[in-house]
Parts: structure tokens; C-alpha cells; sequence
């Protein structure tokens, strides 16, 4: 009983601190990729659960899937949608106070580009 005690609190103390630790992202963000595109998300966090768009490159907003922020660790998808053909993208990313560097992948592994976004102030 003693034991099944101290596993439950050091798992509830290691729950509980990469809550309170995760960084609160909620906003708009902004980058450029190597290519020049432009990338533009909307995030808002509650604890660990990230929700939001992702604005598209035909001026459409996507919902943010799956998205879950550990500590400085982000991931999440994306539908998205690429010359009318849908796709899925998969982030996963670092989140260091108004920056994120974020790695975007197709899910197929097709396509792939490293990103920096930052917490715009608009």
C-alpha cells in the first residue's frame, strides 16, 4: 500500500509541474519560412491542451488538432490543404518565451521546413 502510494505522488507531482510549467501561448504568431512563405497561427492554451487555427496559404483558417504543450515542448496537427488537395500536417516544436521554433511535416513525410514563429503584438 505504501508503495503504490509513493508511485501515485511521484506521478501526480510529475503531471503537475509540466502543467504549471507550460507556457502560456495563447495569440496570434507569426514567421517566415526559408522559402518566404508566410506562416500565421492562432493558439489558445489551457494548462496542457492547445486549440486554434492556422491560418492557410490560400487565406483559409485550419483548426489546430491534437495539440498539447509540455513544459517548452509543443505538437499539434493540421488539415490543411495544398493546389486543392487535402493534406495533413504534423508540428512539433520548442516553445522559448515570445519564440517558437517549430518543425512542420507532411504526414507522409513529403514535405518538411523549419520554421521560427513570434508572438505578434497585433
Amino acid at each position: 500500500m505504501r508503495l503504490s502510494g509513493i508511485v501515485c505522488f511521484i506521478f501526480l507531482s510529475g503531471f503537475l509541474t509540466s502543467v504549471l510549467l507550460a507556457a502560456n501561448i495563447t495569440g496570434k504568431w507569426t514567421g517566415k519560412s526559408d522559402e518566404g512563405s508566410e506562416w500565421v497561427f492562432n493558439f489558445k492554451s489551457e494548462g496542457s491542451k492547445v486549440t486554434g487555427t492556422m491560418l492557410g496559404a490560400e487565406g483559409k483558417e485550419h483548426p489546430i488538432n491534437e495539440g498539447k504543450l509540455e513544459g517548452d515542448a509543443i505538437s499539434f496537427s493540421v488539415d490543411s490543404e495544398w493546389q486543392d488537395q487535402p493534406i495533413k500536417l504534423v508540428v512539433k516544436g520548442k516553445v522559448s518565451g515570445d519564440e517558437m521554433q517549430l518543425r512542420i511535416d507532411t504526414d507522409d513525410g513529403a514535405w518538411g521546413t523549419d520554421i521560427v514563429v513570434k508572438r505578434s503584438s497585433t
